[in-house]
Parts: structure tokens; C-alpha cells; sequence
């Protein structure tokens, strides 16, 4: 199995328990400040992979603090991860109105605009849950990653993906819960 860095994003405190025993799980806090009402995502998430990766981590597996999984989940997301650690996996999750301003939910990832279809080859992908390989981590972080903020980070990382033609492969089996109903 793949060496990777698991980490929680918890924007201002507002993460819920979700104990998945066993599982070492790392918490990053992103939270408002006056200048970043919404936080610096895109530092936190540089600095992170920056202080946690050991010299043989693959990548970086996110999962927003919004969102549920199970240890199912959590398996076939691992299973896909080791099969091919070099390129992204997303497991698709349903994004409500609540968070994206729509009249219906749209999938959490995409080929040109955000439906209700999944793409056979997304080129956009939320952080829902999703592992970023350590290759596109570091050209993120060359490329300006702690100077990107929310709701900018994921599309940043997806375009940077798209340049250096690393794919985004969904994980079908996994069955992620957004709670922003």
C-alpha cells in the first residue's frame, strides 16, 4: 500500500466527528481572517503536504470536513489509489444547492459544466474526497498553491492536472456523503 497523507480540512471549527478507527487522519484548520473570510485553503493545504509527506508518500488524500464517508469508502478509494498512485482519483459526490447555489445538486466532478451526469474523463474535481499525486502536489506548490483561496483551490489544482496531462480518474465504488444540504 501506497505511503500517503491523509488529511481532514476543518474550516472554522465546523468539521464533524467522524471516527473511522485505525485510520490515521490529520486535521488541518483553515479558518477566517479578516483579509480570508473564508480562510487560505490553498496555504494550508501547500503547508500541510510540505510538513507531513515522509520521502516515500505518494500523495495527499483530502476529505472536506462537510463530508461523510465509511470505511468502504475509504477502501476502494485506497484500492484505486494503489493501483495507480501517480494519477488523481475523485469519488463522486453529490454537491447540494445549499453550497453551489444551483436549483438542483450537481456531481462533485466534471467534464465542461457541473451536471447532474458523470463524465467518463472529468477535468474538474471538488475536494470532496480526493487524492492529489505528489508530483501534481509539488507543481501546485511551485505553481502558487499558498497564494490560492477558497473557492479557487480545486479548479487551480484540476487546471494544473489538465497542464502536466495527469488524469482524474473517478472511483465509482466510493460513495461519499456532502452534508450541505
Amino acid at each position: 500500500m501506497p505511503d500517503i497523507v491523509f488529511v481532514r480540512v476543518d474550516w472554522d471549527n465546523q468539521a464533524f466527528p467522524l471516527p473511522l478507527p485505525g485510520i490515521r487522519m490529520h486535521r488541518l484548520h483553515v479558518d477566517p481572517e479578516p483579509a480570508h473570510p473564508f480562510g487560505r485553503k490553498g496555504l494550508v493545504l501547500a503547508s500541510a503536504w510540505e510538513q507531513l509527506r515522509t520521502p516515500s508518500a505518494t500523495g495527499m488524500l483530502i476529505l472536506d470536513g462537510d463530508v461523510a464517508i465509511d470505511l468502504y469508502d475509504l477502501s476502494v478509494m485506497l484500492a484505486a489509489i494503489n493501483k495507480d498512485p501517480a494519477v488523481v482519483h475523485a469519488a463522486p459526490a453529490r454537491l447540494w444547492p445549499r453550497s453551489t447555489g444551483r436549483t438542483s445538486w450537481v456531481w462533485s466532478v466534471w467534464d465542461g459544466e457541473q451536471s447532474q451526469e458523470l463524465p467518463e474523463t472529468p477535468a474538474f474535481t471538488t475536494f470532496c474526497f480526493t487524492y492529489l499525486p505528489a508530483l501534481l502536489l509539488a507543481r501546485c506548490v511551485k505553481a502558487g498553491l499558498k497564494q490560492q483561496r477558497f473557492p479557487h483551490v480545486d479548479s487551480f489544482v484540476s487546471a494544473k492536472a489538465a497542464a502536466a496531462g495527469i488524469p482524474i480518474r473517478i472511483v465509482p465504488d466510493a460513495a461519499p456523503k456532502h452534508l450541505q444540504r
